[in-house]
């Protein structure tokens, strides 16, 4: 035990610890799910809902933070790779699909045309995040100001993002806004958009599509405002502002952050081309 402590880094706990906010995040939805089946529990379980949100976003933040630290403060990092590989599957993946399998699915009241390609979406998400991990490990030792694909915590905030506003939207906008309705239960007007979002996610992670790394500079404040923005938006709703203003506020507050995130994937390629060439200038791999 002694010596596997030895091999670790400031970084490498910092890593461990976005690795059980995630599995946090799980325990949180499984309470959730439990309440779901009760209507008595049902806002206690919303309050859940917003907690495991909590727990993926600050993941999302403890993963941005530790590879700084790792460079300026851990001399030796063995671990530190094969950490974040299954930290990152953990929160980046696992936690988001079951956040929205459980946000969204109805618990069977929903007929199984609409719960059957919800699970197998989620299950694309969890695939896309291990596979898109994988190759990210594979090109670490290219030193790209690039990333090939989404990187695994934009997905997280994508979906985050998405399920949240779809969520509030009933209670913001109203319940009749283009509703489909895909079995019998109460859901968000909007939650049909969850099917076509994840599967762009997922797609997203393993593209050849070049986004940038945001590691300076405005774009750099972009996403930390994005964070921002999405931490007080769920802050809003697990402080119990779920009614009038308050969940006007959050639903803005999703919409902006989803609005960033593709502006990010929509102008990646663009502003990689203007500050490190053409597609072609990449290496092969």
């Amino acid at each position: 035990m002694k010596t596997t402590f030895r091999l670790m880094g400031i970084a490498d706990w910092i890593t461990l610890g976005n690795g059980l906010l995630g599995t946090l995040s799980i325990l949180f939805l499984i309470l959730a799910f439990d309440g779901f089946a009760s209507v008595d529990d049902s806002h206690l379980s919303e309050t859940y809902i917003w907690g495991a949100m909590l727990f993926i976003l600050l993941s999302v933040i403890g993963d941005a933070i530790d590879g700084p630290i790792a460079r300026r403060y851990s001399k030796r990092r063995h671990l530190g790779s094969y950490l974040d590989l299954m930290s990152d599957s953990l929160s980046f993946g696992v936690a988001p699909a079951l956040l929205v399998f459980g946000m969204f699915s109805r618990w069977g009241e929903a007929a199984p045309y609409w719960t059957i390609p919800l699970a197998a979406t989620c299950c694309w998400i969890i695939v896309c995040t291990m596979l898109r991990l994988a190759r990210f490990q594979h090109e670490s030792d290219d030193e790209n100001p690039w990333f090939h694909g989404l990187a695994s915590p934009g997905n997280a905030l994508l979906i985050v993002a998405l399920s949240g506003l779809v969520w509030v939207q009933p209670e913001a906008l109203g319940p009749d806004m283009i509703e489909w309705r895909y079995g019998e239960g109460d859901h968000p007007a909007l939650d049909w958009l969850l099917l076509p979002g994840c599967l762009f996610s997922g797609a997203l992670m393993i593209s050849d599509r070049r986004l940038p790394k945001y590691k300076k500079g405005w774009k750099q404040k972009m996403m930390y405002v994005l964070m921002l923005l999405l931490l007080i938006a769920i802050a809003i709703q697990i402080l119990g502002y779920t009614t009038g203003t308050g969940t006007l506020l959050s639903l803005s507050l999703f919409s902006i952050s989803l609005f960033i995130i593709l502006f990010h994937v929509v102008m990646g390629p663009t502003i990689c081309e203007k500050e490190w060439g053409p597609i072609q200038d990449e290496p092969n791999g």
